[in-house]
């Protein structure tokens, strides 16, 4: 009886440390990846937003807009609406101006509206001249929820003149945070700002309080991250939370501890149980005979089971059990084990390459234009940014090629804006066949393409223009229309930054259009 209980003590003891350690361990890492994977999300959803709001307020005409005659207005309206259309997640763009007028296409505001009062204008201006991203408000007109993302805008005649800002849809993000995972059905994402208060939850009720009200103790969170636990409804929560780059949010993913300590609880159990019953055993046969011969089986059994546990299910020992009750029972337990090993390892597995695959999704959208296939600006940047580097430190040239597509509103306005975006995939298509693979081409906006030119010259990528206004001349599009385009070369000088020289090639680019299109300036 004491032999029985001894061992029966000593290996649940053992057994339940190891299963719980490895319990805890994975779900932690479950919470993380699928935290990630939430951020990477938020991410890849804001990225396109920030951009398309960086590029309207670096606009003259939406800087100056109270003070242009009404063509201008109608430039500008006419521009909200290109990005509109070139971006889904869009819903609307509009500015507001400190002379109280509002421009957003199809919206004829109230009377007396004071666009200044708006939490959209006022958080872009309390962060000037920085980007205010994902500010969650409710329409003025339907009550829906949005996100707005918002920047005071900087007139070089006018100082800060106003604010442009976009509203994207709250659904979509929404949806992502609450999906349960596929392991653990209580988990689910929320969203706080920096200081801690809630921004987005299933729980209505939680909106616009801080997190340490809702659990009722404080909790320590760190800007970039990290792991915490707390109790809310009288239920035990472990929860990973990391810090969004586009937005600077604080993204949680929860999850009840009870849903993963239940099925850790249930192994042990099991364990002990069968640990009790081999215990029973031993203590009987060494009752019994009283003789080394059944220790050797049990230290072997030990040691196996152990290196199992370790994650190195092959032993090189040659010690073979004995053909009796314990050898058998040993034989079991350690196939029981290794067959555990495997079935966790593969569950694993498994997870990781879903994981994976979907990052590298992610990733694939976050960098790549959703119509055309090619590079998105924000990709294009980067690159940009590379190579001004790489020149810089090596001394070496390179140029960059800028078009876009003459009388493409006339496009849209005569066949539609489907028979517009098939002129853009047929143009994307054109410069994959005809471009060199050291030559980068990305869609840079709306009809405008560029193509970076690493190791070339102006005057070969000045050919190279003239090539390629050649090849979309004579392309027979499906729209059965003759397509012409203007180009803009220019190249790297060693010394400027990156938004010098993209707009020394826009100069360039504007003076072709100037000169009666379908043609190439360099300089």
């Amino acid at each position: 009886m004491i032999f029985s209980c001894s061992i029966l003590v000593v290996f649940s003891i053992f057994f339940s440390n190891i299963l719980y350690r490895s319990g805890i361990s994975k779900a932690n890492d479950i919470i993380k990846q699928r935290n990630f994977a939430v951020n990477y999300f938020i991410d890849g959803y804001f990225s396109e937003v920030n951009n398309t709001i960086e590029i309207l307020a670096d606009n003259k005409d939406v800087q100056n807009l109270p003070w242009l005659d009404p063509s201008g207005r109608e430039r500008v309206l006419n521009l909200f609406e290109s990005f509109t259309r070139a971006n889904r997640n869009l819903t609307y763009i509009y500015s507001g101006y400190e002379k109280k007028d509002l421009v957003i296409n199809d919206y004829d505001p109230p009377i007396g509206f004071d666009p200044t009062s708006r939490p959209w204008y006022q958080a872009a201006m309390a962060v000037k001249p920085r980007l205010s991203t994902g500010l969650p408000y409710q329409d003025i007109k339907d009550k829906t929820w949005l996100f707005a993302t918002s920047k005071a805008l900087l007139s070089e005649e006018h100082g800060f003149s106003g604010v442009v800002s976009s509203d994207s849809s709250v659904q979509m993000v929404v949806d992502m945070l609450n999906q349960r995972g596929e392991v653990y059905k209580s988990s689910y994402s929320f969203v706080t700002k920096l200081d801690g208060e809630i921004i987005l939850h299933h729980n209505g009720d939680y909106l616009q309080r801080h997190i340490s009200e809702i659990t009722g103790a404080p909790l320590p969170l760190e800007e970039e991250g990290g792991s915490i636990s707390y109790r809310l409804d009288g239920r035990e929560k472990i929860a990973y939370y990391s810090r969004s780059g586009e937005t600077d949010w604080l993204v949680f993913t929860v999850v009840d501890k009870s849903e993963i300590i239940t099925p850790v609880v249930s192994q042990i159990l099991l364990c002990i149980a069968l640990t009790g019953l081999i215990a029973v055993l031993l203590g009987l046969a060494q009752s019994a005979l009283l003789s080394r011969r059944f220790s050797t089986p049990l230290l072997e059994l030990r040691e196996k089971v152990k290196s199992i546990i370790r994650g190195e299910p092959e032993n090189d020992s040659d010690y073979s059990y004995p053909k009796n009750e314990i050898g058998i029972i040993a034989r079991e337990v350690e196939q029981l084990a290794a067959h555990e090993f495997y079935a966790r390892s593969r569950l694993l597995e498994e997870a990781n390459r879903l994981l994976e695959d979907k990052n590298r999704e992610l990733e694939r959208l976050y960098i790549t234009d959703w119509l055309t296939g090619l590079y998105n600006r924000h990709k294009m940047e980067a690159d940009l940014e590379q190579e001004l580097q790489r020149s810089a430190r090596y001394g070496r040239v390179f140029s960059v090629v800028l078009f876009d597509i003459d009388w493409f509103k006339k496009i849209n306005d005569t066949y539609g804006h489907p028979a517009g975006d098939t002129v853009l995939r047929e143009l994307a298509q054109l410069l994959r066949a005809n471009l060199r693979v050291t030559e980068i081409p990305c869609r840079w906006g709306g009809e405008e393409f560029l193509v970076l030119c690493p190791e070339i010259r102006q005057e070969e990528a000045k050919a190279l223009g003239i090539r390629l206004c050649s090849l979309v001349e004579n392309h027979q599009f499906a729209i059965g229309t003759r397509v012409t385009i203007s180009v803009g070369v220019t190249e790297f000088t060693g010394t400027e930054k990156a938004n010098e020289l993209i707009k020394r090639v826009d100069e360039n680019l504007y003076t072709a259009k100037h000169d009666g299109r379908n043609r190439v300036i360099a300089g």
